[in-house]
């Protein structure tokens, strides 16, 4: 019985160290990146926002996901998009590729700017309360 209590006690001791230590955060946050929301509305089935971020040079938006769809146009500066296979787009105006992209589903994605850029996002979401645009994710083993 007394080795059982013991048992019961280191148990519970183990658990409680558990709890204080620090936890370890895999996803990576936004840096340099300031979204500005311009408009939000519930419009039935779908909520909508048109956001405007600006990007510092050397800028990240971190690894997420999208729930819905989200088309971004960049006004200024360049951005490049990686992918959850670290495949890498640049965009831009003047740029081959252009100046328009689309995120959307459960592949996790990032975008960077080395020079710095101004964007433009039309986000368009299943309804939700509160409204979920965005998704963070931790980088993909390519990262």
């Amino acid at each position: 019985m007394k080795f059982k209590r013991m048992c019961v006690v280191a148990a519970a001791v183990a658990l409680m160290g558990v709890g204080v230590l620090p936890s370890v955060a895999l996803a990576s946050p936004p840096s340099g990146f300031t979204p500005t929301i311009l408009f939000q509305a519930d419009v039935g089935p779908a909520d909508v926002m048109v956001q405007k971020v600006v990007i510092d040079p050397g800028g990240t938006s971190g690894w997420h996901h999208h729930p819905g769809v989200v088309i971004v146009r960049v006004q200024s500066g360049s951005v490049t998009v990686l992918d959850s296979d670290c495949n890498r787009t640049r965009y831009g105006p003047g740029l081959p590729n252009g100046a328009v992209f689309t995120e959307s589903g459960d592949e996790p994605g990032e975008v960077t700017s080395p020079g710095g850029a101004t964007l433009l996002g039309t986000f368009v979401a299943p309804s939700a309360d509160p409204p979920v645009f965005r998704i963070e994710d931790d980088p993909p083993p390519c990262a």
